[in-house]
């Protein structure tokens, strides 16, 4: 069974936890810092430039079901707490969770018996994964661009027909295809798993924002949309909506957050720096380089610049000089938030 394509790159989510919850509540970070502290820096290379085909990969796609934190870590644990959670709630989502853990488990006549007796796009698409022969996959791949064509909405139909495709060694077709999901819904599960697809050498996910002020412990996102709406012409409720968004995954919106931030106040360093993170493209990391450099330069007293700096290179492999950006936040602000947030990153990469 192939390795979870949604994981690559990533760090178990206990330790991302405590890495960042020591700073309070952050922007959930899925990235493998100890691989980040060996590994190399991706290649900056245009798309169209890369080779249109590829060695096919081992084994065969995984269903990609999006994670629980309640569900167990052991295969047989999670598979009982999937079967429980379709018995309370039954329909294709979490038919989908148990054949994924039951295949998994290597259970692969159980997870077609749950995947057939509930019929759907994204059942007969997770049933096509697992019919992929690696000797002769087109089969499985012609049924997935059926049901990817019938439902072009479907994240799940769409990631899985991607996913076959590069499995297949199709590299040109299996991106654009995931290019097609990411860019139709960003920041959903399969809309980031698709761009983690495309971009296997990164780490999962992208670079966190971490706040200069904590965040307002007990309000909800609605609470602060509130806050933001009702607060229009105030700096700081755009920015802890804008944070909090970040934090939740919701790029999109946390993007529209900080430019009504910078609305209010278009000099606001937080609100440029959340912006710049909100809208890092792991296509085109160059520009966001290209924004937070200037920032950093014209703002030597302000942590927040160098911090993110230092998360974005660490998007790019660039190990190194992340490292030398964290030690400068570090011993420039050590009693403070963002100082603090650098010297925990510095003790994970040292780890």
């Amino acid at each position: 069974m192939a390795t979870d394509p949604t994981a690559r790159g990533g760090l178990p989510r206990t330790r991302v936890f405590a890495l960042v919850g020591v700073a309070a509540a952050v922007a959930i970070v899925v990235v493998g810092l100890a691989v980040l502290a060996t590994g190399g820096t991706e290649s900056d290379e245009p798309v169209a430039a890369k080779s249109t085909t590829s060695e096919p990969l081992p084994g065969r796609p995984s269903i990609a079901a999006p994670p629980s934190a309640e569900a167990p870590e052991a295969a047989a644990a999670r598979v009982a707490w999937a079967k429980a959670a379709l018995a309370r709630e039954p329909g294709p989502d979490a038919a989908l969770v148990l054949a994924a853990a039951q295949a998994e488990a290597d259970d692969e006549a159980g997870a077609r018996a749950t995947l057939a007796a509930t019929p759907s796009p994204r059942t007969e698409a997770a049933l096509a994964l697992l019919d992929y022969d690696t000797a002769n996959p087109a089969p499985a791949i012609e049924r997935l661009r059926t049901l990817a064509a019938a439902s072009p909405d479907d994240g799940f139909v769409g990631f899985s027909l991607g996913e076959a495709l590069l499995w297949s060694g199709q590299r040109a077709a299996g991106e654009k295809v995931l290019r097609a999901v990411r860019d139709g819904a960003p920041d959903t599960f399969y809309g980031v798993a698709s761009d983690n697809l495309i971009h296997p050498s990164a780490p999962g996910g992208y670079p966190p924002y971490i706040a200069t002020l904590p965040p307002s412990s007990g309000r909800t996102l609605a609470q602060l949309r509130a806050a933001a709406t009702a607060n229009a012409g105030e700096l700081q409720p755009q920015l802890d909506y804008g944070a909090a968004l970040l934090a939740d995954g919701q790029r999109v919106a946390a993007t529209d957050a900080f430019s009504a931030a910078l609305a209010v106040d278009p000099s606001s360093v937080e609100a440029k720096v959340g912006k710049i993170i909100a809208t890092y493209a792991k296509d085109n990391p160059a520009a966001s380089f290209g924004q937070m450099g200037p920032l950093v330069r014209d703002n030597p007293g302000n942590p927040s610049p160098r911090l993110h700096l230092a998360m974005m290179l660490l998007w790019i492999r660039d190990s190194d000089t992340a490292r030398a950006e964290l030690r400068q936040v570090a011993t420039a602000d050590p009693d403070g938030r963002l100082g603090q947030v650098a010297q925990q990153f510095l003790d994970s990469l040292q780890s």
